[in-house]
């Protein structure tokens, strides 16, 4: 134990020393779990937060004398592993009179799928497996093998551990290969640890299929979420929905295949036991209709303001959107139509053949339809919510749905569960991050940042003055300086070198065309695939091998910037370029005027605007800094930040 160990001992640690600030936080985490609150930690790298807070979750969890699961939340294939790692060293440590911690790692389910069909895209594999399952027609599904359910939750298993056991599973000394996914979740009931992404607590249809099959009950769940700070953003990604007038149309299309397909199956049984359905298919793709004439109508009188008003995008009040959609599904002149929830059911019902070669899409028109009028039935007249009119060039004018607040998605989950922890290397400022979540604070809520275990030594960090990525502020002059700077750090760094910039825009400006030092320069691109990422870590290894240096350009808040560890010491330095403050679009703007309304004006600002921003430098800085023994320099080029308000946020 350290020696800044509380007096009370932990009953589950996965190392024999606890580094500075791990054992408070331990404490501090399984107290207010205890009390089925909310703990938030800014812990930076290096404090060991995963394996402090799988301590404290563990141990309430055990001596709360009730079931309960502890779930961990995270989006990060890398951070699985380290979970499953730490439940391994917690296991090896225990006495001989401690039973060991169970652990299931779930995944989605084309990635664990052991079928062929995990081939197709997501679309066609969703329907096909669904098929397959209803049918009974998949022999991976069918097996009923408790002895692989035991395995699963007799030593903790990485998801690609899982899925080899499951394809070469023998039971009774005959192969049975049988669905990963399926074990895992099947397992999870008997697990003290399920290890998953955001998505099976916080979106709605997928929380309660998952629990549901898992036998698991909100309330039984102590949550951890890791890199907490992401989380806003997800779920407001996630409820973000675009509509046009194609896609109504598309539905409309899909909804006839199908009524067609309810017509013929009809004439070959029993018409009266279809009659019902068959009406309602029909009312519906009339429903349709209308809202494609009523929209086309609607987008054009936007279109004609934007022009007049020579803007890009305009914000359409709820109760007119709402009400449009309202007056197309509700009937004909007999009145008799349909709710936006009672539509959204019957496109959930719709089955049609998916072309591969065109469909780019993960949904169908009628599922992603579908989830919108879910969503305008769920939230639409609530200010929580924004409409954003746009018809730029090139594009088909559109309505986007943005979510101001994400907390009215996650404050019920939280209030359901048993507990949670949340912990980030960048909640800052943990309020801040209580609030946007809407953390229940009729409990016990309580918050800290803890110290960096880093001394300056091994992350110095310099800001250079005379440089900006302000708009008003660039051009030839700032960008040559900028340049130079990079060329001073480059000069004294023997190894590899990350720069991250605002935009792809200006890092493709001030890295492309330059010649730095005789360096290979790799320069991130929207969409990159994992494997492409994959690929290129394994050239900065065997170039580190083979001596040579790397210039790699990435953006703030994109997937090297945030979503890859960097392992092994492999970045000598990292250079920020400006900050990442997010355009004043009208989503930005009202977001800020929720923010005032809701949280008060004196906070609005920042956390629309400045934090988020502070927040993803502060990711970037921490990429090359992964464990204790890691070494590296900082440079950030900006002088707004030796400024207020950004002086104070660092």
């Amino acid at each position: 134990m350290s020696t800044e160990s509380p007096g009370r001992v932990p009953m589950f640690l996965a190392h024999s020393e606890l580094r500075p600030g791990q054992a408070e936080m331990i404490e501090e985490s399984y107290e207010a779990l205890c009390e089925q609150g909310s703990h938030l930690a800014s812990a930076p790298t290096g404090i060991g937060k995963t394996a402090a807070a799988l301590s404290a979750a563990l141990e309430a969890a055990q001596l709360s004398g009730e079931k309960k699961t502890v779930m961990f939340l995270t989006s990060r294939k890398s951070q699985h592993r380290i979970v499953v790692e730490t439940v391994r060293e917690i296991n090896r440590r225990a006495s001989e009179t401690q039973r060991k911690i169970r652990l299931v790692d779930l995944v989605g389910q084309q990635s664990m799928c052991i079928h062929e069909v995990r081939q197709e895209f997501p679309t066609l594999f969703s329907r096909l497996c669904g098929e397959m399952r209803a049918s009974r027609s998949c022999k991976f599904y069918l097996p009923e093998v408790k002895g692989l359910r035991l395995k699963v939750l007799q030593d903790p298993l990485h998801i690609d551990e899982l899925v080899e056991i499951s394809r070469t599973y023998v039971e009774d000394g005959v192969p049975t290969p049988t669905c990963p996914w399926k074990a895992a979740r099947e397992s999870a009931f008997g697990a003290d640890v399920v290890v998953c992404d955001y998505n099976h607590l916080f979106n709605d249809r997928v929380r309660e299929a998952s629990l549901e099959s898992m036998g698991i009950d909100l309330s039984e769940v102590i949550i951890v979420v890791d890199e907490a700070h992401n989380l806003p953003g997800r779920i407001t990604s996630g409820m973000r929905r675009i509509l046009t007038v194609d896609m109504v149309l598309s539905a409309r299309l899909e909804l006839e295949e199908h009524l067609e397909k309810t017509e013929q199956a009809a004439m070959m049984g029993s018409a009266d036991a279809w009659a019902t359905q068959i009406a309602d298919l029909r009312k519906a793709r009339a429903a349709l209709e209308r809202m494609r004439v009523d929209l086309l109508s609607f987008y054009r009188v936007q279109s004609q303001a934007l022009v007049q008003s020579g803007d890009d995008e305009s914000r359409i009040e709820n109760e007119e959107l709402v009400g449009l959609l309202k007056g197309s599904l509700s009937g004909d002149i007999s009145g008799k139509g349909f709710t936006l929830l009672q539509m959204a059911s019957i496109l959930s019902q719709v089955e049609v053949e998916v072309d591969t070669d065109l469909d780019d899409e993960k949904e169908t028109a009628s599922e992603r339809l579908g989830d919108l009028m879910s969503l305008m039935h769920k939230f639409g007249e609530l200010p929580a919510i924004a409409f954003v009119f746009s018809h730029t060039e090139g594009d088909a004018p559109r309505v986007t749905t943005h979510l101001l607040d994400p907390g009215i998605v996650s404050g019920p989950v939280f209030e359901q569960s048993s507990g949670s922890l949340l912990m980030s290397g960048t909640l800052t400022p943990p309020v801040m991050y209580s609030s946007l979540l809407s953390l229940p604070d009729e409990r016990k809520l309580t918050m800290k940042e803890y110290p960096s275990p880093f001394l300056s030594d091994k992350r110095p960090i310099a800001i250079a003055t005379g440089v900006t990525s302000l708009q008003r502020s660039r051009g030839p002059e700032n960008t040559e300086a900028i340049r130079a700077h990079i060329h001073a750090l480059l000069e004294q760094t023997p190894g590899h070198v990350a720069v991250f910039a605002p935009s792809y825009a200006l890092l493709r400006d001030i890295v492309e065309d330059e010649i730095w030092h005789g360096r290979r320069v790799y320069i991130e691109e929207p969409g990159w695939s994992k494997s492409r990422i994959d690929s290129l870590l394994r050239d900065m290894e065997m170039a580190r091998s083979a001596g040579e240096k790397i210039l790699l350009g990435g953006v703030f808040s994109g997937k090297f910037s945030e979503g890859i560890d960097f392992e092994r010491n492999i970045l000598d330095a990292v250079v920020g370029i400006g900050i990442p403050l997010a355009p004043p679009t009208l989503e930005v703007k009202a977001k800020q005027a929720y923010y005032a309304d809701r949280f008060g004006r004196s906070v609005a600002y920042r956390w629309a605007y400045n934090q988020p921003a502070v927040n993803s430098i502060l990711q970037a800085m921490g990429r090359p800094i992964r464990k204790m023994g890691d070494r590296a320099f900082i440079l950030l080029l900006e002088s707004r930040l030796l400024e207020y308000p950004f002086k104070n946020m660092f």
